[in-house]
């Protein structure tokens, strides 16, 4: 039985957006200069003016921190926020970040791309927008899932007075924080068990998985073309399993409950029936799950190579393209995985693959990755103890959840602070930023439902002190 009226899901179905430009300041950290870029924002006032707020404020702003991708792909994916915007008379504002989509500094990539330019242009539209609405004195919320979950705390630790509260949803942040690993049980390894943890609920499906990537490495490069539809032989680069082991091995964050996209409800457990029928011959099980985890036909056009990703540090890591920057400069994940006999579905060694790695980053960007910048820049697992007015959500499906925020890492007054910590059993990766489903499990639905209450909570106390 549900455990919210339909009305709520209904609110959560999507507006639409009206597509904004703005001249953002194309270096926030060098004041001598003036020059500006095209910025792409998304902005819905259907539903603003609020009966939470006085006059003086028409409503709540509702801000989306957008993270690696055009911001148009993270519209429809944060019904929660069209939900809170509709009931409680919020503006939708979503940015995109710099280097993704329309939003380009530069011609090359990616000379001001950093979490702290990113945070700058935040900062400066939010402000620009209020202002043409004549909502100076209104409560901001940021929202953001993965790594715009961790836009979004550093956003509201770094301009508290800019923003009122943040909802920071499956943030990978902890993994930076190599300092703080050891007290917490996180190992390189984490990631990628937590991986192969989701596979291995399926009896002989982990197994299976092995086997269909030494039956891959074995076989004939053309066989593998053929029976995958891929184009070209770069998809057998840098190992010949590694587009399949690649889409498997994202899986378990998008294993939400319904279908999404092209992939099927609890997307894992479809994979692990078609990977354990052993009716079906073990490279056509491995062709039809990397066509369902990487969103392709086997009987329409060939898949061509993503550009990066696969044989890469689980999770992504240093490579072409503005993600690849990033993970160059303050985005590396030390992450290692082991295959078979191990917790992961493939081998992976980052201490044997840094050397390759640093100069793959100083070849094509001249620079040096860095696993701590961002613990240096702003903060790790301490934030939850010098922060305000935060949500620190996760979920036990997804393996970026593996180095969570808790309620330890907020001490004994992180409530007074309005910090929170929320983890979801049955949540993938920051499900509770969807809109309410008759599928949701119960715990996603009560964590969404407390969520809206501190939310609302924050905006009643940011009206009642400044109006």
């Amino acid at each position: 039985m549900s455990l919210f009226p339909i009305t709520d899901e209904l609110l959560s179905t999507p507006v639409p957006f009206q597509t904004k430009y703005f001249k953002t300041t194309l270096d926030h950290l060098n004041f001598t200069k003036n020059e500006t870029f095209t910025q792409r924002y998304l902005l819905n006032d259907d539903y603003f003016g609020s009966p939470l707020t006085e006059e003086s404020c028409p409503g709540p702003i509702l801000l989306y921190t957008g993270n690696e991708g055009p911001i148009t792909g993270f519209w429809e994916s944060n019904g929660f926020m069209h939900y809170l915007a509709k009931k409680y008379g919020g503006l939708l504002l979503f940015i995109e970040e710099r280097y993704y989509g329309e939003s380009q500094p530069s011609e090359e990539c990616c000379p001001y791309l950093s979490t702290e330019q990113i945070i700058g242009d935040f900062v400066q539209i939010l402000t620009s927008v209020k202002r043409d609405y004549s909502a100076e004195s209104c409560p901001t919320i940021a929202f953001g899932g993965s790594y715009g979950g961790t836009l979004a705390a550093y956003m509201k630790y770094a301009f508290p007075d800019v923003v009122q509260g943040a909802l920071s949803a499956s943030s990978e942040l902890g993994y930076y924080d190599l300092n703080g690993w050891e007290e917490r049980n996180i190992t390189k390894y984490t990631f990628s068990d937590i991986v192969g943890t989701e596979y291995n609920k399926t009896d002989g499906c982990l197994e299976a998985i092995w086997d269909a990537g030494d039956a891959i490495e074995n076989a004939d490069e053309d066989e593998l073309l053929q029976t995958f539809n891929y184009c070209e032989l770069s998809a057998l680069k840098p190992q010949k399993s590694a587009l399949f082991t690649y889409g498997l091995e994202g899986l378990p964050q998008s294993n939400y409950p319904y279908p999404v996209g092209s992939l099927p409800a609890w997307p894992v457990s479809f994979v692990c029936k078609l990977m354990t029928n052993v009716s079906i011959p073990i490279l056509s099980r491995a062709a039809r799950v990397t066509a369902i985890s990487m969103g392709y036909e086997l009987d329409g056009p060939c898949f061509l190579t993503p550009e990066e990703g696969p044989g890469n540090v689980p999770g992504d890591g240093p490579g072409k393209g503005s993600w690849g920057y990033q993970s160059c400069t303050e985005t590396l994940h030390t992450f290692s995985s082991i295959g078979r006999n191990g917790g992961g579905i493939r081998n992976f060694d980052f201490d044997v693959e840094i050397d390759y790695l640093v100069n793959l980053c100083a070849d094509l960007y001249g620079v040096s990755p860095s696993s701590n910048a961002l613990v240096e820049r702003y903060a790790g697992f301490d934030i939850a103890r010098q922060t305000s007015n935060t949500i620190f959500s996760s979920g036990e499906l997804d393996p970026w959840g593996g180095a969570a925020l808790r309620a330890r890492d907020g001490g004994d007054d992180a409530a007074d602070r309005g910090v929170y910590f929320f983890r979801m059993e049955n949540g993938a990766h920051h499900l509770d930023l969807r809109g309410w489903n008759k599928d949701d499990p119960i715990d996603v639905t009560m964590v969404r439902k407390k969520e809206e209450e501190i939310i609302v909570g924050w905006i009643n106390e940011w009206i009642d002190k400044h109006t």
